[in-house]
């Protein structure tokens, strides 16, 4: 099956390879660290890799926001039973595949035991508040709460102020990130070392300001370029960055600095980094090197959803048999999950993206025609999003 064509931006396709990479590696590295086989780069990979999930959701906030805002400029509305029928077909299916495949399994494992609450939880994505099946499915949960308000936010913005209807964005920014950063204070200035990732780490109302933020960039991009072509020529953007890469270097991620200011920084050098990548190609080693992580970004939510089923379930078994040595576990690890997760998308994801483009496009048959043909449009926005946020 062709991978899906049409208007997208490789860089922030790469971008989300570069993001998928980062968990992968992560993952992989903590891995290899309980069989005490860890080298220098496994262990550094495993310490910053975590941080390519604030990444996906700079992008999902960047990449969803701007399919809003672009039905908003050609239609002068917001369709969201639309909007919210795609986002489902988009992320609800191949979730669900995920749930049922992993019970299934499990359910054939000797001494395994069901537990009926951390399905419902999965089940009704409020696994960023109580723990689930699969820990890494907290993040599905923040981005379809995001889904769930972004659209509703903006049609009270619209209701407002047809004239200028977005023109509150900055200040609405700012005061979801000053409630979020005080609410990371809150739960987590008193914690250090061993923490609860349900309580300072994974609960929307505390990640939330990252995907914000990527809406903010968007609003700027979208309604006022000049403020966004400030945003991305500010040399001090390259500072913020390097700052974050620092952070995630010097800092682990249990300290109470990390889970309190320092999401503050990483989203905020990670906003920068995808302003950059939209307006800027590079020389040519790094437009091939983005063209060829693109290939991956396309299919990071799949990529995503299987990693750790692919590790725990298919690799565990490998594992417990002693049939792969600890290096070839931990290059297994991120290897076999980016194919196991190309070969789930054009199995589920794919499939059902391109149902849905035609019983749902994003330009309804009657309603005003773009410059770019619906069909096109919609098989685009299979690539926009975060680590799911397609």
């Amino acid at each position: 099956m062709n991978l899906p064509t049409g208007p997208r931006n490789t860089n922030l396709d790469a971008l989300r390879a570069i993001a998928i990479l980062m968990v992968l590696g992560c993952h992989a590295g903590m891995a290899i660290a309980l069989l005490h086989a860890s080298t220098f780069y496994t262990v550094y990979w495993a310490r910053v890799g975590w941080a390519g999930v604030d990444l996906f959701f700079v992008l999902s906030g960047f990449l969803i926001s701007g399919l809003l805002f672009k039905g908003y400029q050609e239609r002068r509305r917001i369709d969201t039973s639309r909007f919210y029928i795609r986002r489902g077909l988009k992320i609800w299916p191949a979730f669900y595949a995920l749930i049922v495949t992993g019970l299934l399994v499990d359910l054939m494992r000797p001494g395994h035991h069901f537990s009926m609450k951390r399905l419902i939880v999965e089940l009704f994505f409020v696994q960023d508040y109580f723990q689930g099946i699969w820990g890494i499915t907290w993040s599905v949960a923040v981005e379809e709460h995001f889904y769930l308000a972004l659209p509703l936010v903006l049609l009270l913005m619209i209701r407002r102020d047809r004239e200028k209807p977005f023109a509150a964005l900055p200040y609405v920014f700012a005061v979801i990130a000053i409630f979020a950063l005080a609410c990371r204070f809150a739960v987590g200035w008193k914690q250090d070392g061993t923490i609860d990732p349900w309580t300072i780490q994974f609960p929307t109302h505390l990640r939330i300001d990252g995907l914000m933020f990527g809406v903010l960039l968007c609003y700027y991009q979208r309604f006022r370029p000049n403020v966004f072509g400030r945003i991305v020529s500010w040399r001090g953007g390259w500072i913020v960055i390097a700052a974050t890469v620092g952070l995630l270097s010097t800092v682990p991620l249990e300290s109470r600095h990390m889970h309190t200011w320092g999401f503050t920084v990483i989203y905020l050098g990670a906003g920068l980094l995808v302003a950059k990548a939209v307006t800027s190609e590079g020389p040519r080693p790094v437009r091939v090197v983005s063209s060829v992580l693109a290939r991956i970004g396309l299919y990071s939510y799949s990529i995503y959803l299987w990693h750790m089923f692919f590790v725990w379930r298919v690799l565990g078994v490998l594992l417990h048999f002693q049939v792969l040595s600890p290096v070839w576990l931990y290059w297994c690890s991120i290897i076999g999950p980016i194919l196991f997760g190309i070969a789930a998308a054009k199995a589920i994801e794919i499939p059902v993206l391109r149902f849905r483009d035609r019983v749902f496009p994003t330009v309804p048959k009657s309603g005003v025609t773009s410059n770019t043909p619906a069909s096109t449009e919609g098989l685009a926005e299979a690539g926009s999003g975060g680590v799911l946020p397609d």
